[in-house]
């Protein structure tokens, strides 16, 4: 990965598109089988049954090939959107404590099920390590914006990396000593260069897996256990 520059997350949206060329071209094959196939068995005989073959094996075809267009322009779908996380948590530790654990990124991978690796850098950025398919990987380098030490954090990803991503913490103290967490993630794939990857880790990331997480990061802070259960 190249070195990480400065960079600021720009959304994007996509417009709607009307149906490609291929498309229909797919739904007149499919519709020219299905014709074909009711004349051959309307006909009958030796010719009817040819034509209903000849019909069958048309639609089927553009069915086919219809089924795995779909698969693709819905896996793009997934990799192309913007995933919003938030959650919260109340841990009977106090803010200091909490936010103590949070700075310290690179312990972030004990308690988030979705992160594998979090590296400290020479120039005071972090590098984040998340998992892809098949042994892949999504990378991205963060930097701190604001700092407010046990009250809020907010970082934001660096231009080189796989992902655009940003986020915040505040660390609010309860009516008594502990900790009202609170955590915002933001991750947005980069315009026309989502592959499957990155896909596959936008797939595997939700509300209650952030949920879960934070569960982990209580049972941590308050016991100084983290569940076997994590996976």
């Amino acid at each position: 990965m190249k070195n990480p520059a400065r960079k600021l997350p720009v959304r994007m949206s996509a417009g709607r598109q009307g149906a490609s060329p291929q498309q229909v071209i797919r739904c007149a094959a499919m519709l020219g089988g299905t014709l074909t196939a009711f004349i051959g068995c309307r006909r009958g005989g030796l010719l009817g049954s040819l034509l209903a073959g000849i019909g069958i094996a048309i639609f089927s075809d553009s069915a086919k090939q219809h089924a795995v267009t779909a698969r693709k322009a819905s896996l793009a779908g997934r990799q192309n959107r913007t995933v919003h996380l938030e959650s919260s948590v109340n841990i009977n530790r106090p803010p200091e404590d909490v936010y103590a654990f949070w700075k310290d990124f690179v312990r972030l991978p004990e308690v988030m099920s979705f992160v594998d690796d979090i590296k400290a850098t020479d120039t005071g950025y972090t590098h984040w390590v998340a998992k892809g398919p098949l042994g892949t990987s999504v990378e991205w380098f963060s930097e701190v914006v604001e700092d407010e030490p046990g009250k809020r954090l907010i970082w934001r990803s660096l231009n080189g990396s796989d992902i655009d991503n940003w986020g915040n913490v505040a660390f609010h103290q309860d009516a008594g000593s502990g900790t009202n967490l609170i955590v915002n993630l933001n991750f947005e794939p980069l315009g026309g260069v989502a592959g499957s990857a990155v896909g596959h880790f936008l797939e595997g990331i939700e509300n209650s897996v952030l949920t879960e997480n934070l569960l982990q990061l209580k049972t941590y802070l308050e016991t100084g256990e983290i569940p076997t259960s994590q996976s």
